[in-house]
């Protein structure tokens, strides 16, 4: 059985986890300090397009089949007469969760390493060593309750933007949009977001299970979570520097609460399965101890290629291969109109865009 937990608890998760992912992400994506007006217009255009229609998605998925996504994809698969294949999406989000933790762990604490080298002229403990490290630590943690974890998370990611906004803000500016910056913005918006790993797909579950709310409209749901999504990403653009050892060791703290969060939803969708142990610790431990290889340049674009994966795949499986009727008493819209501007952006406007990011990403590691 899944822990039933308040429904706020999801809208706080997604301001936690968007804002980490960000920030771990951020080198990678080119966003340190990349402050700049046409990016956040573009970025709040595709939190309309794209996130709120993967979210509603997500959400409707999750009423439909009534459990978390690795046990959940198996009946809608069934439902949809599709091939047994499509389970292995479920399966891709389980080992990429851990994967995410081990990228929050290696940024974080890359950041102390970098302070104390700073500070002290030394590099202190092996960066491997305390990979390996820190992953034991944050499977112990995984197993404090999750109202634990998660208010010790927000306290972290709160404490780092104070921390980042009381320090020197650069200058905001216009520039010209380009098609880097589209795949800058896709990614912002989907991966970090959180979105496709299955993480709001199990909460809901949780939520509707708890509440008898798989026939109620599906906004109630959306909205927290997409608004404190939205308010996550946007504290990124303020406060995305690790400047102070302060500031690195808040966010050591939020990457350890959140990552040992997210490892208990993925043991409680391995239990479900009723995977046996041996196996439930090897999915857990091996994507975060591969961070423990001096290979992170490979792994974090790797890990947004994968997560543009994931959404692509889920927008595909439930834009055209479900049945319209299954999703549209899930997602219960109040008129006909609302569905058919979803199934539109669900259909055609997120994997297009999902593509047209990937196609830019491979035109951006082409000239690097």
């Amino acid at each position: 059985m899944m822990q039933q937990q308040p429904t706020w608890i999801t809208p706080v998760l997604a301001f936690c986890l968007s804002f980490l992912f960000s920030v771990t992400l951020a080198p990678t994506l080119g966003l340190v300090a990349y402050q700049q007006y046409d990016f956040l217009v573009l970025w709040l255009v595709t939190m309309l397009v794209l996130a709120l229609p993967a979210l509603y998605m997500e959400v409707g998925l999750a009423k439909r089949a009534k459990s978390a996504p690795l046990q959940g994809l198996m009946q809608l698969t069934r439902d949809a007469d599709v091939s047994t294949k499509w389970r292995s999406v479920s399966w891709l989000a389980v080992v990429i969760v851990p994967l995410f933790a081990g990228a929050m762990l290696h940024y974080a604490n890359s950041a102390v390493m970098s302070q104390l080298a700073l500070q002290s002229n030394t590099m202190g403990l092996n960066p491997s060593i305390a990979i390996l490290v820190l992953a034991i630590v944050a499977v112990a943690l995984s197993m404090l309750p999750r109202l634990i974890l998660l208010a010790v998370s927000a306290l972290a990611v709160i404490a780092f933007i104070v921390l980042g906004m009381l320090a020197q803000q650069g200058t905001w500016q216009w520039t010209g949009v380009s098609f880097a910056e589209w795949a800058k913005v896709v990614t912002l918006t989907l991966v970090t977001g959180g979105l496709g790993l299955g993480v709001y797909w199990q909460s809901a579950t949780q939520n509707v299970q708890a509440n008898n709310a798989d026939k109620a409209s599906s906004t109630p749901i959306v909205l927290p979570i997409w608004i404190a999504q939205a308010v996550g990403l946007l504290a990124m653009l303020w406060a995305n520097q690790s400047a102070t050892m302060t500031q690195s060791i808040v966010l050591l703290v939020g990457a350890l609460s959140l990552s040992a969060y997210l490892l208990q939803l993925i043991r409680a969708q391995l239990i479900q399965r009723q995977i046996a142990l041996p196996f439930q610790a090897l999915i857990l431990l091996i994507p975060i101890l591969i961070w423990a290889l001096p290979i992170s340049n490979i792994l974090y674009p790797m890990l947004i290629a994968l997560g543009l994966v994931l959404c692509l795949a889920y927008a595909i499986f439930a834009g055209w291969l479900m049945k319209i009727s299954h999703l549209r008493k899930s997602l219960n819209f109040k008129n006909e109109m609302s569905y058919n501007l979803w199934r539109i952006f669900i259909r055609i406007v997120v994997p297009v865009s999902i593509v047209v990011a990937m196609i830019a990403w491979f035109q951006i590691l082409l000239t690097a």
